[in-house]
């Protein structure tokens, strides 16, 4: 495996066909085809099913404090549980995206913000309900 650094910073890698590959910086053009995946932001490729199954059980968890919330009227615990289960699935879609393309910072940014973003509304919804004790 052939890395360099370019001249305006970006990290590189050749090809054994002698292509430029740019795998580092805001001009990003690898592909899982054409460049290892340990050159990507994780150096390894994220898991399809599991992000499938978390996404889906987040999902049902959403479902399901709906209908408690709904069942026994308490909307601003519901809505700080929604939000969590919301921002959580959202956050492990970012992480198929980086599935399909372990280059891509929008997929990357996604996940990293919302993934770490989520359980506050967790805790905000625990701290609604010590509130009320």
């Amino acid at each position: 495996m052939s890395t360099s650094t370019l001249a305006n910073g970006d990290s590189a890698y050749t090809a054994p066909d002698g292509q430029l590959y740019v795998w580092g910086g805001d001009a990003v053009n690898c592909t899982l085809p054409a460049c290892p995946v340990e050159l990507s932001i994780y150096g390894y490729r994220a898991s399809l099913p599991l992000s499938s199954v978390l996404i889906a059980l987040y999902a049902l968890c959403a479902i399901a404090q709906t209908y408690l919330g709904w069942r026994y009227k308490t909307w601003s615990f519901m809505a700080a549980m929604l939000l969590g289960c919301f921002t959580e699935a959202l956050g492990y879609v970012g992480r198929i995206l980086m599935w399909q393309n372990p280059w891509n910072d929008a997929g990357f940014t996604m996940q990293i913000v919302l993934i770490t973003i989520g359980p506050v509304f967790f805790s905000a919804a625990i701290y609604v309900m010590l509130s009320q004790m």
